[in-house]
């Protein structure tokens, strides 16, 4: 198999590898027409779905209510302020009036409205680690919509829920790393649902994938980010003038080849730094860099904290507060 064909896989893979739920919100709520719940903008990602019933989502933003039906999964990767009602008129309730000025993942099941139709949700938030430098979330849509199969939900995802809500109201040892691996899992299934029902042409970044020579010029980026990569090695290795290939690269990507270069180079330090096994100076070498002292100026001046405070960070709170790099 060449470069060409395996890239896409390879580097959708490495990036997903990559992203990684550091926290999981998790709940039900039980809800009777008329209803209504606004929930506010959120550093967060969400998920919904509708288990039952029939509902209208409206998202900040977004011009058109999306009508909703037993079974859609939908969800909101950049944490937009979003509505949910069961009807366009009804009008809507603040999430945290709702809940009490609480912590809404606490609260077990969640009742709301009347003794109208009957709907439930299954709603969940999770956040993200290090999710600034990550070409996937940065490209994601405001909304991804899953539709269900006949009433029910997609057939990987009841399983997911289940073995969620199981772990969630469990008082074992390792519940709670347990619900965050599966939110993983579910997180990755949902960008697959939205890769097999979106347009190759609406999908960012990851159109660049499918593109024969710059898909394949992302492989070599992930494959080997030890090479000192400069554009022109990269152009003479897909069969491209330099010129042809930074402009195409920077107009699939969205960013100058030897900028992606960085990123995935930083991406993968800071993943390694997350693991907590690897010595800096080993970190250093798989990412490129000559010596402890170049790694760690070029990881600073990107992510925003020195490598070491970065790991100490990841280790003591379960994440890092993100910066955007230079």
């Amino acid at each position: 198999m060449n470069s060409a064909n395996a890239a896409p896989m390879d580097v959708l893979t490495d990036v997903l590898q990559t992203v990684r739920v550091s926290s999981v919100c998790y709940g039900r709520v039980e809800l009777g027409a008329p209803w209504g719940v606004r929930v506010p903008e959120s550093d967060s990602a969400s998920f919904h779905v509708l288990l039952r019933g029939n509902a209208w989502l409206e998202v900040e933003g977004m011009n058109d209510p999306v009508a909703l039906a037993s079974g859609d999964l939908f969800a909101l990767p950049h944490g937009r302020a979003h509505t949910l009602r069961d009807s366009v008129d009804t009008p809507a309730r603040p999430l945290e009036e709702i809940v009490g000025g609480g912590d809404a993942c606490s609260t077990g099941t969640i009742k709301v409205g009347g003794n109208g139709a009957a709907a439930t949700l299954v709603c969940g938030a999770f956040r993200f680690e290090d999710r600034t430098h990550n070409p996937l979330l940065n490209v994601l849509p405001p909304l991804i919509l899953i539709k269900g199969e006949d009433g029910r939900a997609v057939h990987w995802l009841e399983p997911t829920l289940q073995f969620m809500a199981c772990e969630a109201a469990s008082t074992r040892p390792g519940a709670r790393t347990v619900v965050s691996r599966l939110a993983d899992i579910l997180f990755i299934q949902i960008v697959r649902g939205f890769l097999s029902s979106t347009p190759e042409s609406q999908r960012g970044w990851l159109r660049a994938l499918t593109e024969p020579q710059i898909g394949a010029s992302l492989g070599l980026i992930h494959q080997d980010p030890r090479t000192p990569w400069t554009v022109a090695m990269l152009a003479s290795r897909v069969g491209m003038s330099r010129s042809t290939f930074a402009g195409r690269f920077a107009e699939l990507v969205g960013e100058p080849p030897l900028h992606y270069v960085t990123r995935w180079r930083m991406q993968r330090a800071a993943a390694l730094l997350r693991d907590g096994r690897a010595t800096l100076a080993d970190i250093a070498d798989r990412v490129g860099y000559e010596s402890e002292a170049a790694f760690s100026k070029a990881f600073k001046r990107w992510v925003g904290a020195a490598p070491g405070a970065y790991r100490r960070a990841s280790r003591d709170n379960g994440g890092f507060a993100e910066h955007a790099p230079h």
